[in-house]
């Protein structure tokens, strides 16, 4: 991207809802003049994560991470600088210089090829012949015309090349085309193959709402495999990204919770018939990265699998993801076992499958049915310390004393053993936290003293009000902060005002530092702004003076008596000279 001026980068900071951007991100609850939020760049428990509205910034304290709407974006969705000024223009209509970064519209341009390969499948389905046979499917499946409009589903026709043929005009276009994993270029011969052909097209759009994936199912028995997905591109990271999630967040939020299925199709019968919470993963078992997803934006996860072995698979290793994650998962069982949440919702409707999310089990409970099911008191030793072993992987994972109680109760009563033996059996070891994980913690909340109170406390009253910066700075200056980050941002903070003409936002002298702690650090300040101590701002002002001049009649003092044992007079009175302006300058500071 070429050149941006400084007054068109304020202009879409200014326009951009910073609260908007971040909460299609998590779950953000207020809490008095700011947002908080489960830090979506570290997993975390507790949420420690603010975001200040009226300061255009995010804050968090657990991994110390902050910054404004572009930084953001950078970090969470690997962006460059030029590709987050360019979206945010694009969505509050401000126009931005011509001249671009070459790399950065290459990936816009694979969004464009993807949305018009997702338009043609579209086409493909309701303007061919060709897709009668996926037309007759979605009535089978019973999706309705609207649904299937409103998930943009298609086809692919059957065919060797008719996608590569219609937007692979040019060289470039083919190119293209392949970086979006839609054809590939043909191992003999000339020319390049569509990558999906006779295959249900099923569009997967990232949280901003543009096609990044397709899935794609089979219509004939024949082919294989049953699902065929987008490879991985700079667009499409199946590990990051889940079928209807942009869809499913409002109502998960709304409801405090979301259910997971297996199938595209199982996501879509279930929001047709009213039930909006509801995403797939994308063609593989879910990731620690999705259930973290889903954590920021709701408190129960609903796994809702297929009744057959391998969706009890699935069921398990979701479970073995989601124990540190700050969710109640629960398991959705369904009374005949070869149905799955389309099935059942198709035949027996909504109300029915709310129902079955009511009677879901938690999920140790499930764990203790799924390793005991067929077992048949009394057991055998072997086949109690078969189980005891099955448990110990379990038990100590368990975050919830309460809940870690309960499941030793139900397993000491399965097993017929007494309960403070398993107790012991299943007592887990506190991890301790490594040399560099205690000097993270502690570089990030470090515990204060009055020195360090006054100096942030100046900062905080400079950022607020810039127009003070020349009469705090003829009184202060850099000397008089002992914190070495905080010297460092007072002296960001003279600059970029200097520069300005006293006229920045803490916003925008927090984007022109490029050090990540110091980012951190002024980030920190800004977001606790309203923690000011009793001691009025000159009042601070001036004990910071007062401290360095303090400091300087100690050493003045130490010079003197050193003077004194060496016998030099000169220097003595010299020194002493020194002393009484240092004096002077304390007793004219009140």
């Amino acid at each position: 991207m070429g050149f941006i001026s400084s007054e068109i980068i304020a202009l879409i900071r200014e326009r951009t809802d910073i609260i908007q951007i971040i909460g299609e991100h998590v779950r953000l609850n207020p809490s008095g003049n700011s947002y908080k939020a489960l830090c979506p760049f570290h997993k975390e428990k507790t949420p420690s994560f603010h975001v200040i509205p009226d300061k255009q910034i995010y804050h968090c304290f657990g991994c110390g991470k902050g910054g404004d709407v572009f930084s953001f974006l950078m970090e969470l969705e690997h962006m460059t600088f030029p590709e987050v000024v360019k979206f945010l223009a694009a969505r509050e209509g401000i126009e931005i210089p011509k001249d671009h970064d070459p790399d950065a519209d290459k990936k816009a341009d694979l969004y464009n090829y993807l949305d018009g390969a997702a338009r043609f499948f579209e086409t493909c389905l309701y303007d061919s012949s060709a897709g009668a046979v996926a037309r007759e499917y979605l009535k089978k499946r019973k999706i309705s015309a609207e649904t299937a409009k409103k998930f943009r589903i298609g086809f692919a026709p059957n065919a060797w090349d008719s996608l590569a043929h219609r937007l692979g005009r040019t060289s470039d276009d083919l190119l293209s085309l392949e970086r979006a994993g839609l054809v590939k270029e043909r191992a003999q011969g000339e020319g390049y193959y569509d990558v999906f052909r006779n295959r249900l097209m099923i569009p997967i759009l990232d949280v901003h709402g543009r096609v990044a994936g397709f899935g794609g199912r089979v219509l004939s028995p024949d082919d294989e495999p049953k699902y065929l997905n987008s490879a991985e591109s700079e667009t499409f990271n199946k590990r990051r990204m889940l079928f209807n999630f942009r869809e499913a967040v409002p109502a998960a939020r709304r409801l405090n919770s979301v259910i997971v299925v297996e199938g595209y199709l199982d996501a879509i019968s279930l929001f047709q018939n009213g039930i909006k919470n509801v995403v797939a993963s994308l063609g593989t078992a879910i990731s620690a990265e999705q259930i973290h997803m889903l954590a920021r934006n709701c408190e129960i996860i609903y796994f809702c699998y297929d009744g057959d072995a391998a969706g009890q698979r699935a069921t398990l290793r979701a479970i073995s993801l989601q124990k540190d994650a700050p969710v109640n998962a629960r398991v959705v069982a369904f009374p005949d076992p070869t149905d799955d949440p389309d099935s059942f919702v198709s035949r027996e409707g909504a109300e029915n499958f709310k129902k079955l999310l009511e009677k879901a089990n938690d999920i140790y409970t499930f764990l203790i049915e799924t390793h005991t099911r067929g077992l048949k008191p009394p057991l055998e030793i072997p086949v109690k310390e078969k189980l005891i072993q099955e448990f110990k992987e379990l038990v100590p994972a368990i975050h919830s004393s309460i809940a870690r109680s309960e499941v030793i109760r139900k397993i000491s009563k399965l097993l017929d053993m007494d309960q403070h033996v398993l107790e012991k059996e299943f007592e887990g070891r506190e991890t301790p936290r490594s040399d560099e994980t205690q000097k993270k913690r502690t570089i990030i909340s470090p515990r204060l003293n009055a020195e360090i109170q006054r100096q942030e406390w100046v900062l905080k009253h400079l950022l607020e009000n810039p127009e003070e910066l020349e009469r705090v700075r003829a009184l202060l200056g850099p000397g008089d902060f002992s914190d070495p980050r905080l010297r460092q941002i007072f002296e960001a903070i003279s600059f970029q005002q200097e520069a300005a003409g006293g006229s920045l936002k803490p916003a925008e002298i927090l984007a022109a530092l490029d050090d990540a702690s110091l980012i951190s650090r002024l980030s920190e300040l800004i977001t606790t702004l309203e923690d000011r101590p009793p001691e009025p701002f000159m009042e601070c002002v001036k004990g910071l003076v007062k401290s360095r001049l303090d400091l300087e009649l100690k050493l003045l003092q130490q010079q003197i008596r050193e003077a004194e044992r060496s016998g030099d007079d000169k220097c003595i009175t010299r020194i002493s000279m020194e002393q009484l302006e240092v004096k002077r300058k304390i007793e004219l500071l009140y």
